[in-house]
């Protein structure tokens, strides 16, 4: 499946690079994150919790981008398979515009299954994404908002 998210930080865009890039300094923020490991200076053992007891665990690598603005990941090993994309884009001197394209598919294939109908993975990447975000704005509490798949399971029936 194929997720894109844009997020907008109120830094510089070297701020904003070199922020993001020590993952040492926000890894607490992760709300269903169980593993945030830098394990060279390339490469993050990654594990995370979902619903129904889903537990993804991947090992993410750096690959080597043409345009500083760009970072580019995949992942080596693990449960799920993934690819991606991170943009840097300069909107005005303290405004970044980050774009997230994520390429993933999950091995198991009823965990599988479940995504295409929950979404529990676009939901688990919009979380973290407002948590880092909040984070790096100086909320002092993370922000987390009830998963999709749980508001509709709940809501009443029209006729």
């Amino acid at each position: 499946m194929l997720l894109q998210k844009t997020l907008h930080m109120n830094q510089s865009l070297a701020e904003c690079k070199s922020r993001l890039g020590s993952i040492h300094s926000y890894r607490r923020q992760f709300l269903m994150v169980t593993k945030a490991t830098v394990t060279s200076s390339r490469t993050v053992d990654f594990s995370f919790r979902g619903p129904l007891g889903f537990e993804a665990h991947t090992v993410l690598m750096s690959v080597e981008s043409d345009s500083p603005e760009r970072c580019a990941f995949e992942s080596v090993g693990g449960n799920i398979d993934l690819m991606g994309l991170i943009d840097f884009t300069p909107v005005r001197p303290l405004c970044t515009e980050i774009t997230l394209a994520v390429h993933y598919e999950i091995k198991n294939k009823l965990f599988a299954w479940l995504d295409r109908r929950l979404h529990f993975v676009d939901a688990f990447v919009t979380s973290e994404l407002r948590s880092i975000r909040s984070h790096f704005e100086g909320i002092a509490i993370p922000y987390h908002e009830r998963a999709p798949m749980v508001s509709t399971m709940y809501e009443t029936a029209t006729a």
